[in-house]
C-alpha cells in the first residue's frame, strides 16, 4: 500500500466517522428534539462565533437545544474541513493518486460544500422541504465516502474468481433497486420526522426496502461463496438490518404505539422518544452505508466468466 493511499485511507475513515457520528447522529438529535432553529442566524451564530466552545455560557444564553444546534454546525465543519484536505491531497499528489479517487474526492468536497449551503438555506428560510433535502443531502456524502473508504483499501486490488454472468446480472439488478428503494424511504423518514410526510407511506417503503435487501443478502450469501469480502459485508448489513427494524418497532411503540402511556412524564416521554428517534436515524444511515458497500463490490469487482 503505497504511502498517499495510507493517508487518503485515514483521511476518509475520519470524514465517514465524523460524518456518521457527529453530523448526523447530531442532526438527528437535533430534529427529535426540534431545536433546528435554535439558531436563526448564518453565518453568525447569534453574532457568536462558530469557533465558541464555552458551551455552558451558550445554555445559559440561548438554552440547551442552541447547544446542540451549536455542536451540529462544528461537526459539520469539522467533516467539510476533513473533506477539504482529502479533495486537495489527491490533486497535490495527482501523480500518484488515480482519476477515479481524485474525482471521488472532488465530488464529495462539492456535494459537502452543496450541504453547508442547504443548511443555510434551511436556517435562513426555515423551510422544511430544504431541511428535509439536507438530511438526505447527508446519506449522499456517507455513501461517497463509504466508496472512498473501499478504494483506499489495500485490500481492494486483490482478484477473485470469475463468477458466471447471469449472477453478476441478477446481483446488479436487485442491488441498484436496494439503493433506490433505501434512498427513497430516508426521504421519507425525514420528511415524517419534520412532519411533513405519512406514517403509512414510511411504513410501507421500509417493509419494502428492508424484503429487497433481505433478498440481496440471501442472494450474496447462496450464490457468491467464492466471494468473502461480499459475504462478510452482506453478513455485517443482515446484523444492522435486524437492529434497524428492532428500532423501527421500538420508535413505532414508544412514539404512536401503546407504550408511549407507559412513560411516566413529559420530560421522561422527551427523552426516550428522543433517544430512540435518533437511534433508529443512525440505524437507517448505518445500513445504507453496508448496502453501498454490498452495490459497489457488486458494480466494480465481480468479474463474468468468458464464454470461451
Amino acid at each position: 500500500m503505497s504511502s498517499p493511499l495510507k493517508v487518503l485511507r485515514r483521511l476518509s475513515v475520519a470524514a465517514l466517522f465524523v460524518t456518521i457520528a457527529l453530523t448526523c447522529g447530531i442532526g438527528g438529535t437535533i430534529t427529535s428534539a426540534e431545536v433546528g432553529m435554535a439558531y436563526p442566524t448564518w453565518p453568525n451564530i447569534n453574532s457568536g462565533s462558530l469557533f465558541s466552545f464555552f458551551y455552558d455560557e451558550l445554555a445559559e444564553s440561548f438554552g440547551t437545544g442552541s447547544v446542540v444546534e451549536h455542536t451540529h454546525r462544528q461537526a459539520a465543519s469539522l467533516t467539510g474541513l476533513i473533506i477539504l484536505i482529502l479533495a486537495g491531497y489527491t490533486w497535490v499528489k495527482r501523480s500518484l493518486v488515480s482519476s477515479d479517487l481524485r474525482k471521488l474526492a472532488t465530488w464529495s468536497l462539492i456535494i459537502v460544500v452543496g450541504q453547508g449551503l442547504l443548511g443555510a438555506s434551511r436556517v435562513l428560510e426555515n423551510d422544511y422541504l430544504i431541511a428535509i433535502l439536507h438530511a438526505l443531502g447527508a446519506q449522499l456524502v456517507v455513501a461517497l465516502l463509504v466508496v472512498l473508504c473501499m478504494k483506499t483499501s489495500s485490500s481492494w486490488a486483490e482478484s477473485f474468481a470469475a463468477i458466471d454472468k447471469r449472477k453478476i446480472a441478477q446481483l446488479k439488478r436487485w442491488t441498484n433497486l436496494a439503493m433506490a428503494l433505501l434512498f427513497a424511504n430516508l426521504f421519507s423518514a425525514a420528511s415524517l420526522r419534520h412532519k411533513q410526510g405519512a406514517f403509512d407511506g414510511h411504513l410501507t417503503l421500509a417493509i419494502t426496502t428492508s424484503l429487497v435487501v433481505l433478498y440481496v443478502i440471501y442472494l450474496v450469501s447462496t450464490k457468491l461463496t467464492e466471494h468473502a469480502p461480499l459475504r462478510k459485508h452482506a453478513r455485517g448489513l443482515a446484523h444492522l438490518l435486524g437492529a434497524q427494524l428492532a428500532l423501527g418497532v421500538a420508535a413505532w411503540a414508544f412514539l404512536l404505539g401503546p407504550l408511549t402511556a407507559y412513560l411516566p412524564d413529559e420530560d421522561t416521554r422527551f427523552i426516550v422518544q428522543a433517544c430512540i428517534a435518533t437511534g433508529h436515524l443512525l440505524g437507517g444511515v448505518l445500513v445504507l452505508a453496508k448496502t453501498t458497500a454490498v452495490w459497489y463490490e457488486v458494480r466494480t469487482r465481480l468479474i463474468p466468466k468468458s464464454n470461451a
